[in-house]
């Protein structure tokens, strides 16, 4: 065997192995992703649905948000991919001191998550990968992003932009993670061959940061027209 021949015989069983790190980081970014955007789209129920479901032990997870004894919003989770919110409560029908009263009735059941008007998933800089709404494997996804973020770090040369390109992708353009593990070193349905050659005209930082921008903004206008509302109705609209 010639030894350019046995180096790649060397090489195959990492290769196979850096594809299925790729596709188990990929298939739990892709799952938390799918959770975030489900909670932000929840099925409306009354104050009264959640205070039933709460004490039925069905609650596994509960995000509010308001000031001094208002909510201003209430959502919680059956589950995984069944997430509701609560309607109407402007009306001051359900307050934080019931909210309260309520989950401490409950004992130790859901987690709770209490956010404020700007720590709502909607800024600039990306926060989805660390408060994925999920009890106990949460952190599934965070090290799921950091693993990424360092494997892209430590990519010497990706073939569709540098490292500054997919490092403002990875935290304006929110998806720069998976779309990174998708197309680096070579696309993910290419099998573990060696890695393509670069562009031509590959990103720089300074593109990369202006489509990240632009995928930031596009992401916060489809929210905006109701996208969320099919991938709820779709997914989770039969709960």
């Amino acid at each position: 065997m010639r030894p350019h021949e046995e180096t790649l015989v060397l090489r195959d069983p990492y290769r196979i192995a850096g594809l299925w790190v790729r596709v188990a980081l990929l298939v739990v970014l892709l799952w938390g992703g799918l959770i975030t955007v489900l909670s932000a789209a929840p099925l409306e129920r009354s104050a009264a649905d959640f205070q039933t479901a709460l004490r039925a032990g069905q609650v596994t997870y509960v995000i509010y948000k308001g000031t001094g004894n208002c909510l201003d919003d209430l959502r919680w989770s059956s589950g995984p991919l069944f997430w509701y919110q609560a309607k109407e409560l402007w009306n001051l029908t359900y307050t934080r001191r019931d909210l309260s009263h309520d989950l401490s009735a409950a004992g130790p059941g859901p987690v709770v998550r209490r956010v404020s008007r700007h720590d709502d998933g909607k800024g600039l800089f990306l926060d989805w990968p660390f408060q994925v709404p999920v009890p106990r494997l949460s952190w599934l996804v965070k090290a799921a992003w950091i693993a990424t973020l360092v494997i892209m770090l430590g990519t010497a040369r990706p073939r569709l932009g540098n490292r500054w390109a997919w490092f403002w992708l990875f935290t304006v353009g929110e998806i720069g993670a998976i779309a990174f593990l998708f197309f680096e070193p070579r696309p993910i349905w290419c099998g573990p061959g060696p890695q393509g050659p670069a562009y031509v005209g590959r990103m720089g930082g300074g593109q990369g940061c202006l489509i990240a921008i632009c995928f930031n903004l596009m992401a916060s206008a489809l929210a905006a027209v109701g996208i969320l509302d099919v991938v709820r109705t779709i997914i989770g609209g039969s709960g």
